[in-house]
């Protein structure tokens, strides 16, 4: 699809993405359409630098002020004819000498903006609120097979919240339903309820 411009950007392609999501039964689908969109303004180059007529050196900085070595002048109020308004001009100096700059500018990055998204059911379209109980079903069950009915081996690898975490040799004082294990990096173990187990998928 060609580019067209539209309200001060362009719009590079169209593209829909689709996911398709296979359960005992059925296939859910989800669509998601979207735009790479390109604004046709110019903005501020963070690699810009540059001197002025008198060799006075002026460059970009992150932050709030922009650009340390400038300031802004204001001109006189005008009234515009073509929009019925006062209208206030703004420009960069130096301080030293009074020169006028301007900074440079580049061409922006390209934006994705999403043209919106839908679900199917085994090809019938179907709404945001139904699709996504039939994820939180799936989601459950999932979980449900990922707990765990005994302690793990030692050495074994399980998850604790989502994190990959050792099996430790746990004390015989502890409960029948708590495993030690052993964080990454940190080295720092704990003794947790197996409730708060789960299998890490291969």
């Amino acid at each position: 699809m060609g580019s067209a411009t539209r309200a001060g950007r362009s719009t590079l392609e169209d593209r829909m993405a689709t996911q398709t999501l296979t359960l005992p039964d059925g296939e859910l689908e989800f669509e998601s359409g979207g735009e790479w969109v390109r604004s046709s303004l110019p903005e501020p180059d963070p690699n810009w630098r540059g001197s002025d007529s008198n060799g006075h050196e002026h460059y970009y900085a992150q932050g709030a002020d922009r650009y340390p070595t400038l300031k802004q002048v204001a001109g006189e109020p005008y009234w515009c004819d073509s929009c019925d308004d006062e209208h206030v001009d703004t420009w960069l100096e130096c301080p030293i000498c009074g020169e006028q700059v301007t900074p440079g500018t580049r061409t922006p990055e390209p934006v994705w903006v999403s043209t919106g998204s839908r679900y199917f059911w085994n090809g019938e379209p179907i709404s945001n609120e139904r699709a996504n109980e039939i994820i939180a079903v799936v989601q459950q069950a999932r979980d449900e097979a990922a707990k765990l009915s005994e302690r793990p081996s030692i050495g074994s690898r399980v998850l604790l919240e989502g994190v990959a975490v050792t099996v430790l040799p746990t004390a015989e004082d502890a409960a029948a339903d708590e495993v030690t294990v052993m964080r990454d990096g940190s080295g720092a173990t704990e003794t947790v309820g197996l409730d708060r187990l789960r299998k890490v998928r291969p």
